[in-house]
């Protein structure tokens, strides 16, 4: 009677087993698949509200022009769900964009830069979505083809058109044509910080300081336009209008003073922001 007892113990502790692995089975081949992809939908969101916010970031910096400091945490991969821990990867690069550069008689050169902020996902159960954020706006990446996020744009020409005011702020004139006060936003990506992998979290940072410096009887003001399709010539036009001066070279943004009869004093400030990435 006791062998017959402890037998059937055995056998229901075989059939609660074999209920839990059917149990499991199911959930991993029925709920699990589409639970890891509405994960990574959901991180993907994340990552698209993290870059908007960094752009956000960015704005601040280039409009106000000041020092500041700003960071952005979110995480490079997703699709961790019950009994499957295991997630997706991302890569995040930044890179550089020249703009602009001003040059005060033989005084060394103040720069206006841009930088790129992009994702690309890795390993994922869901679409390979990736983000880039660029001249002012974020887009949607994927298999080389970009399009702007923002329901406002239709394309990408149309957000490149839409961009020229953020470009425009980036070199700042003010003051009357004897005393001026040129500022330019020089966004760099810092050394050894603009590139990161893996699964964990990861931080962009923006961290801007301002400096100037002075130069008396200003004779010749340069501004050059660095940008691979003149992308800056319809902001340098209007900024080289406004200023009074004794000869003017529309083609190479030149602008020349005299000296001695219209002494020209010129205060140059650099905002330098440090975007990095860990």
């Amino acid at each position: 009677m006791e062998k017959d007892e402890a037998v059937s113990t055995v056998i229901a502790l075989m059939l609660v087993l074999g209920i839990i692995a059917t149990a499991i089975a199911i959930y991993s081949a029925t709920y699990l698949p589409g639970l890891k992809q509405q994960s990574e939908i959901e991180h993907s969101h994340e990552v698209a509200d993290a870059f908007v916010r960094f752009g956000s970031d960015i704005d601040h910096v280039v409009s106000q022009k000041t020092s500041a400091r700003f960071s952005e945490p979110f995480s490079l991969g997703g699709g961790d769900v019950l009994l499957s821990p295991v997630r997706s990867s991302g890569t995040v690069t930044i890179g550089d964009e020249p703009l602009v550069k001003v040059t005060v008689d033989n005084h060394p050169p103040a720069s206006a830069s841009l930088v790129n902020v992009s994702y690309v996902p890795s390993f994922t159960t869901w679409e390979p979505q990736g983000y880039r954020w660029e001249y002012g706006f974020v887009e949607v990446t994927k298999d080389g083809r970009a399009v702007p996020q923002s329901s406002r744009y239709s394309t990408r020409a149309a957000a490149l058109a839409d961009g020229g005011a953020f470009l425009g702020s980036f070199v700042d004139v003010v003051g009357s044509g004897t005393d001026l006060e040129i500022t330019v936003v020089n966004l760099t990506p810092k050394e050894g910080e603009a590139f990161i992998t893996g699964s964990g979290i990861a931080t962009l940072t923006l961290n801007a300081t301002a400096e100037e410096v002075s130069v008396t009887g200003v004779s010749r003001i340069v501004f050059e336009d660095l940008t691979p399709d003149s992308m800056m010539t319809d902001c340098l036009d209007a900024i080289c209008n406004d200023i009074p001066c004794d000869r003017y070279d529309p083609d190479k943004h030149t602008l020349e003073f005299d000296p001695v009869g219209n002494p020209v004093s010129v205060t140059l400030r650099t905002v330098t922001g440090e975007v990095s990435v860990c």
